[in-house]
């Protein structure tokens, strides 16, 4: 007689179709998904690829930067920053895809657990650096120094508020508390796009000019976040469509 009884799915069963389901979302996902997962793995890029290398330069003892006796002295917090910041900025890209999110819901929910982890820890070891370490009067100034600390302390705010929210089932506040969070979280990326014109034009920045730049590239992100959350006010006259949000 034919067993019908059935065994559960392995772990290893139930990773495979995990990434088959994220596959097949990858490969419908539409052109305004594709535009907002590319863009924003494009912003991560140098930041998150600057880090690496530095990671490496610790493990390994070799030279591929410039000297940077703070890191190299007391390396454990940007160690723990350089790994939380590359978590959240590229896995957090995938969090605003309906599309991933509507095929492996589990997949969303389970990611979104580890970025609230990544993303305190990104925020704290950056309060830690900003404070602890010193830096050279032309790399942080009274300004950047505040702004570094209003950065942190928001970040990590903003993510404990969107974790808030989701436990009550309040879904937009937890969106718009997480976009929020990731747009501070992506700074360093715009921080980049910013500088890259400057150097190529002016030359390097330092000084005051540098943390004017370093602190509107946050100011641009905030606006740009403020301007996506504005767009997902639901209207119940309306047909529910999807919308390019953050939630974990």
């Amino acid at each position: 007689m034919e067993d019908r009884c059935q065994s559960p799915p392995t772990r290893g069963a139930r990773s495979s179709q995990t990434l088959r389901a994220i596959d097949l979302a990858l490969i419908h996902l539409k052109k305004s998904e594709w535009s907002i997962l590319i863009g924003l793995l494009l912003l991560s890029f140098v930041p998150c690829v600057g880090g690496t290398f530095r990671l490496v330069e610790l493990a390994t003892g070799s030279e591929i930067l410039p000297e940077n006796l703070r890191i190299s002295s007391v390396p454990l917090p940007f160690v723990l920053h350089i790994v939380g910041s590359v978590l959240y900025c590229i896995l957090g890209a995938f969090q605003f895809l309906v599309s991933i999110r509507r095929t492996y819901p589990k997949w969303h929910r389970l990611t979104g657990r580890l970025l609230i982890s990544a993303g305190i820890v990104s925020a704290i070891s950056g309060l830690w650096m900003t404070h602890y370490y010193v830096f050279p009067a032309h790399l942080q100034g009274y300004l950047l120094y505040f702004i570094r600390i209003l950065v942190g302390f928001s970040m990590t705010a903003f993510i404990l508020l969107g974790l808030s929210a989701v436990f009550k089932k309040r879904i937009p506040q937890h969106q718009a508390w997480m976009i929020r969070a990731y747009a501070l979280g992506q700074g360093a990326g715009t921080q980049v796009l910013i500088a890259i014109p400057w150097l190529l034009t002016v030359g390097e920045p330092s000084g005051f000019t540098r943390e004017i730049l370093m602190t509107a590239a946050w100011m641009i992100n905030m606006i740009v976040a403020e301007w996506v959350i504005s767009r997902q006010k639901p209207n119940r006259t309306a047909p529910v469509r999807p919308s390019l949000s953050y939630h974990p």
